[in-house]
């Protein structure tokens, strides 16, 4: 399997690209437009300056070359979601080229894979096919605004990899602010060309382009099925047409045969002047870019000493990655911020869909909560299970007065801690000796009913060590 992916990444600007209205989703249809946006007679392009920084961000962020002029292209075709007949894009002289990105697989390998080029253009409007039973209708809402496409050189060699390479876009965009990366909305969308040869074979085969593939999933099934379907026509004696197929979910299905450069009679737009990227404003936006997810992957795991199955959730988008660091800032350990993080915060947020910008707790809140119970004030399921829930309703309050209040704070008696211990272990001969005598899982024993005698007022941490110096006494001939 041969394959390269064009990625579709539609800009969080104010303002569409090259028209002034906003930039919107789930908007009542033909809402969010104008007479440049709908292609009217006599309307000229303005080109949206956040655009051109938000591309030439994620160009650096992908290792690409900036050049220092760029300029748009026209690119004439006629579809009915394209009000003007022709596409304002980039063909000659792109925003960025000649990147290289290395794509983390779940098994650690990294894979690079060659970035050709990056182009800005104008996103099309969007056909409706199943509002009515005889028409198609057209929302203009999508069009004109501002898409980055990412065209990839043919490095790609299984569905894995580009499901991978998909995913570190999808995080990359979402670090850099430019997008949310969202493929059920199209905020993120990924066309893949695809071709097989004979193993050892240098010679590329028939390319194949499936369009519109919406989700990481669907793009791995339909790059499977579709090396199936070439492999079952080359063996059976018939060649691959170069045309266009669409995803149906179970198949790929003929849309179009493949059109080739010379039928998009690309030319330089007019209307536009090629832009000049000086190099302080390159310097400046450079400057923006964030700690890049891959980079802070490999820092956690290798310096911060985060197991890669923590690691990743973290940094899979950059509200998590901005809480985990003001966590980490207001005193947590890298460890214990991951703990909270990917645990209880984690499970409010998805039992009721909230997101990490939207969380209440404040990353102050949190730390004080972990004092209590890295200090041996409180234990770690009644944070968990108490406070954390308290702090939810109310941001604002104190941990250790809310502690205070429904008595959760443990009991700091030296003394009284080692007189619960002695009374288990006096109350439980026949499990001390089996203890002893290598039952080590007894411990958990043990330590339940001291916490029970105490009445939830011992700390489990403290009881175990408390336990495990009496037990050595014991196993000690007297």
């Amino acid at each position: 399997m041969i394959v390269g992916l064009e990625v579709h990444v539609q800009l969080r600007t104010r303002a569409k690209v090259f028209a002034p209205e906003a930039v919107t989703f789930g908007e009542r249809p033909n809402t969010y437009v104008s007479p440049v946006s709908l292609g009217y007679p006599g309307t000229l392009p303005v080109l949206n300056k956040a655009c051109v920084e938000a591309a030439i961000k994620l160009g650096l962020a992908m290792g690409c070359e900036i050049p220092e002029r760029f300029y748009f292209s026209r690119k004439n075709y006629f579809y009915p979601d394209l009000p003007k007949g022709y596409q304002i894009t980039q063909e000659a002289a792109p925003i960025a080229k000649n990147g290289l990105v290395r794509v983390r697989m779940p098994d650690g390998e990294k894979v690079p894979v060659r970035i050709l080029r990056l182009q800005l253009e104008e996103d099309t409007g969007k056909s409706l096919h199943d509002q009515d039973p005889f028409y198609t209708l057209l929302d203009y809402n999508r069009a004109g605004i501002g898409l980055v496409e990412i065209v990839s050189a043919p490095d790609i060699r299984s569905p894995e990899v580009a499901m991978a390479y998909v995913g570190h876009i999808r995080r990359l965009v979402r670090f850099l602010g430019i997008s949310d990366g969202n493929m059920e909305e199209g905020s993120l969308r990924c066309d893949a060309n695809v071709s097989v040869r004979p193993e050892g074979s240098e010679t590329y085969g028939t390319r194949v382009e499936i369009k519109n593939l919406n989700s990481i999933s669907a793009l791995g099934k339909a790059l499977m099925y579709e090396m199936v379907r070439q492999v079952r026509l080359i063996e059976g004696g018939e060649g691959v047409r170069q045309e266009t197929r669409t995803w149906d979910g179970q198949q790929t299905l003929p849309l179009r045969e493949k059109e080739t450069a010379d039928d998009y009679r690309y030319f330089p737009e007019p209307d536009l002047p090629p832009v000049a990227v000086l190099p302080e404003w390159k310097a400046r936006i450079a400057a923006e870019i964030p700690e890049l997810p891959e980079a802070l992957f490999d820092r956690l795991v290798e310096q911060e000493g985060l197991l890669p199955d923590e690691a990743v959730l973290i940094v899979e988008d950059l509200p998590y990655a901005r809480y985990f660091h003001a966590l980490v800032e207001a005193g947590l350990s890298a460890k214990r911020a991951a703990n909270w993080l990917n645990g209880p915060i984690r499970a409010h947020l998805n039992t009721t869909a909230t997101r990490m910008e939207d969380f209440p707790i404040p990353p102050d809140k949190i730390a004080a909560l972990d004092s209590l119970v890295q200090r041996g004030l409180i234990s770690l399921n009644a944070a968990r299970e108490e406070l954390f829930p308290v702090l939810i309703k109310d941001p604002a309050a104190d941990p250790r007065a809310i502690a205070e209040a429904r008595g959760l704070l443990l009991e700091q008696d030296e003394t009284l801690l080692q007189k619960w211990v002695e009374t288990v272990l006096s109350q439980n001969p026949d499990k001390v000796e089996a203890y002893l005598k290598g039952k080590t899982g007894l411990l958990g024993f043990f330590v339940g009913q001291v916490v029970k005698l105490s009445q939830g007022k011992a700390d489990p941490r403290r009881v175990s060590q408390y336990l495990q110096e009496h037990l050595v006494k014991a196993d000690k001939p007297a």
